[in-house]
C-alpha cells in the first residue's frame, strides 16, 4: 500500500481503458490507479465520513436560505 502524505492535487479521467484517478503529494510523487465507479462511491463514503462533507452541505443549504 502506497501513502502520499501531504495531497496537493488529484485528477479523475475517464480513458477507454477506464477510469482512473491520480493523486500527487506536495513531494512531488505521483500515484495513478485505476478504479470503478464502485470504488469511487466508497472513496466519498470515507471522506465524508473522515471529514463530515454532509454536514458542510447541510450548513451551505441554510446560507442559502437565511440570504
Amino acid at each position: 500500500m502506497a501513502v502520499i502524505a501531504n495531497l496537493d492535487e488529484f485528477i479523475l479521467e475517464e480513458t477507454a481503458e477506464g477510469i482512473f484517478l491520480t493523486v500527487t503529494g506536495d513531494d512531488e510523487q505521483t500515484l495513478k490507479l485505476r478504479v470503478t465507479l464502485d470504488d469511487l462511491e466508497e472513496i466519498v463514503e470515507v471522506i465524508d465520513e473522515v471529514f463530515g462533507l454532509e454536514a458542510d452541505d447541510e450548513a451551505e443549504e441554510v446560507d442559502e436560505s437565511a440570504g
